[in-house]
Formats: structure tokens, sequence, C-alpha cells
């Protein structure tokens, strides 16, 4: 479906998302209370059907929280949902011990997190445990850092993006556990919104550039976002910020669980969201801008702060260490440890598992490596599948190493298939982290290895 003038000015759904997204309540102890509970979505055009989903704000669009860089954050997490739920922090270089975190059932089993959020930037909380069946319902919520110091008058604006595979009457399906599936392409949906709303309008605060924070919350689905109408500026990746650069008509690619920031003006008129899907274009929203207001300023030099992030210095030096990702119904996977025992093709299947890292499919006894926190690690990652593949490092940064490093920081990198990849990183965040895939079938089928920092010997 392609993008037309008409269509953008148009629509009739632009009062379902002028509200603001979800933010949860804090309460008399100064903790912000994050309840993860089931909820209705109308997710169709017309209102005809009912998706009944999870989310962690009780309302129709997903749960925004908001801390500062620097300032303590006191979060509060609990599980109305029938079963137990395992949450990570993505892209927060946290304490380890509080940045993936188990919350049982019940209203009596809240659990405490509180932490210091080190970078200022775009992250996301989304689940570590039945990955395909919890993502897919809508378990998730950005987690907005705010600079120590204001970088800019910004309007700022959260967009999550997401498709779901839905039936005709709005239910989710259910196949959650499908074995072609897991060894597949995943769970690709088939309809698409923002921030839980089908093609919704979005309006720009006048008289001011506005930072577009988006998520792509998909299960699988790589997403190729286009701007009708604007080019706008993109300021960071994963958190990460970057010097300022227009997309230049260019598709701004997402994989799963990855954020990108941009800048937008209200003064150009309506912008128009869409998603290449290389056989179509299909429009996803509007960002339409309010009364008119003085013209928005930015300086020449703009940058968002850097954040304390490590130096990567003699890289040639680095320790190197190998990870092989295997599996899926276009790789060679014959077998593979589980359980501790080395197991045939077959029996992987049959206890839901299809995908490896470094021969063992999910969690390992023993990590990939173990580095002395400072140190500076190489990781050769090997793509033997048939699928590109979003890897995703716990609790750091890593850039891409062609010649030399990228300079780019991001805590995703995606690795074609039958690729080769380097990942330059700094161990410098202690304690027990993981390695995995992005796709939430693959994580869930065994793609997830565990890596270890200690602080050296005195």
């Amino acid at each position: 479906m392609l993008l037309n003038r008409r269509q953008v000015l148009g629509t009739a759904l632009g009062l379902a998302a002028t509200r603001q997204l979800a933010v949860a309540a804090e309460t008399a102890d100064g903790f912000t209370e994050i309840r993860a509970q089931a909820v209705t979505l109308h997710l169709l055009d017309d209102d005809s059907g009912e998706t009944a989903a999870w989310g962690y704000s009780g309302g129709p669009e997903p749960a925004v929280i908001r801390a500062r860089q620097g300032q303590e954050l006191k979060l509060r997490f609990i599980n109305d949902l029938p079963q137990e739920i395992w949450l990570h922090f993505f892209g927060v270089r946290g304490p380890s011990d509080v940045m993936t975190l188990n919350v049982p059932a019940g209203a009596d089993n809240a659990v405490d997190c509180v932490f210091t959020p080190p970078d200022a930037g775009t992250f996301w909380i989304g689940p570590m445990s039945d990955v395909s069946r919890a993502r897919d319902m809508g378990l998730y919520a950005v987690l907005v850092v705010d600079e120590a110091a204001v970088a800019a008058n910004l309007a700022d604006l959260v967009l999550v993006l997401d498709d779901w595979k839905l039936t005709e009457g709005g239910a989710i399906e259910g196949d959650f556990g499908d074995a072609e599936t897991m060894v597949g392409e995943g769970r690709m949906g088939n309809w698409f919104t923002i921030n839980s709303h089908y093609r919704p309008k979005l309006h720009l605060e006048p008289g001011k550039f506005t930072r577009l924070r988006l998520l792509n919350a998909a299960n699988v689905r790589s997403m190729g976002v286009m701007f009708k109408g604007y080019d706008p500026l993109l300021i960071a990746r994963d958190g990460q910020p970057l010097q300022p650069a227009p997309l230049d008509g260019k598709p701004l690619l997402l994989a799963p669980g990855q954020r990108a920031d941009l800048l937008v003006s209200p003064e150009e008129g309506d912008i128009g969201l869409a998603l290449d899907l290389f056989e179509d274009v299909v429009e996803i929203g509007y960002l339409v801008p309010g009364a008119r207001g003085e013209a928005p300023q930015l300086a020449e030099n703009f940058m968002l702060p850097p954040n304390p992030l490590p130096v990567l210095a003699n890289i040639a030096e680095a320790r190197k260490v190998s990870i092989v990702l295997d599996g899926g119904i276009k790789g060679g996977l014959k077998s593979a440890i589980f359980n501790g025992a080395e197991r045939d093709l077959r029996t992987l299947l049959e206890n839901g598992k299809g995908w490896a890292i470094n021969g063992v499919a999910g969690p390992a006894p023993e990590p990939l490596f173990t580095a002395q926190k400072g140190e500076a690690i190489l990781l050769e990652v090997d793509n033997r599948t048939g699928f590109s593949q979003p890897l995703h490092v716990h609790g750091h940064v890593w850039q891409v190493v062609e010649e030399t490093p990228s300079g780019i920081w991001q805590d995703t990198a995606v690795i074609q298939p039958k690729e080769l990849l380097s990942l330059a990183m700094v161990a410098d965040n202690a304690g027990t982290w993981a390695i995995h895939s992005l796709v939430a079938e693959r994580v869930d089928g065994g793609m997830i290895a565990s890596f270890k920092i200690v602080e050296p010997a005195p």
C-alpha cells in the first residue's frame, strides 16, 4: 500500500494516538510500580474485534518508564499473570544482579530493582523466558533515560513498532512452541501497529524539534522504516549517540530489539511513516504538526552528549574468542549438547531446541569465556545458519571491526548468513552476562550463551 497525501489527511484514527503512552505509577515509598498483567487491545482498524494481550501498563499503549542519567531509579515489579516471568533491561549497562530479574506470579511476590543508569538513551525491558509468547503478547516496556544535563529543547515521542500475528477477528494466533516456526523464520506478524494502534496520527509539538525514540518490538521482523515527506536526522542507535546524519531517503533498518533516535521538525507538514517490505510499502502511521509556532531552532553542531563508555584501545592485543552460530532449517545442525549431554536433532526438536552457540543448545554450565574486568575482547562470530542473526550482548556494548573498529557503539549486531563478523568490546561490567539472538523463537530454541567478567585479583 503506497502512501499519498490524501490518505495521510483523510485517516479517521487521529484521536486514537493523541494520548501520551502510559507511564507506570509511583508508590509512596518512591518506587515506580510496574505490573505485568492481562490487557485488552483494539488493534483492528474498525474496532470489530478485541485482542487479549499482556502488558506492563494496564492501558492500551506500551508502558514508558522515565529515568535520569546518574540518578537512582527505583522500580517494583508485580506479576499479575498466571506464570512466572524473567525480564531483562536491554541495552542498559547496569549491575548484573538486577539487569535480569525473575518475578514470580502473585502480588505478594513483588521484586524491587534499584540501580543508577550510567547511560542516557532509549532502552527497553523485555522477556527472557518463553520469549516467543511473552513478546508476541506485548509484554515489553520502554525505558527512557534522559541526559544528566538537558541536551536541547526537544519534544519527545516514543514509537513502539510491532507486527502482530492475528486472526481475522483480532485474536493472537496461539501456535506458540511450534517446532517448524522455531527452526524457520520465526513468528512473522501480519498486522502492523505503532504504540498498539493501527495507522495512528501522532501530533508533533509546534515550535520544537521532536526526538523520535523508535523500538522494534517484533519477534523476528527486521523493519525498514520510511519517512514520507521529510528526511529526519539519525542521532542515536541502541541508546548510544551518533554524529547526526540525514537518512537521505533510505529506509532505517531496525532488527528486533533495536532502537533509534531521530529528529523531525513540525514545520515541514505531514510526515508519513511506512515499512519497506521489499515486495510492498505499507503505511503504518502519520506525524502531524499541531498549531503553527515559531520555526524550531537547532544548533549547527548539535550532537547528543556522549555516554561514559570504555576506551577501546590496543585492539591488536585483544583476546580472540570464537563464537559459532548454528541451527535452523537452512543450517547443518545434526546434534548439540543439551542438558549436559550430546543429543541428536530429533531429540533436540522434541525438547523445543533447534539452535546452538558453540555446539550447545541453551544455557551451558560453563560460560563461553571468562575475562578480567577491563580486558579487551574480540569476538569472531561465524554465522553458519541460513538466516540473518541479530546478536545481542547483555550489560555491554561493542563495535564492528573490519580492518579497524567502526567507532560506533551498539548492543546488537546483525550477522548475515554464512558471514564471519568481528565484534570488539571491553569487559568493563563485572558479573555473569548473556549473548543471544534477538529473534524470540531462536533464543527459546537454544541460541543463548553466557560469559563472565571477574574483578582482577588484588
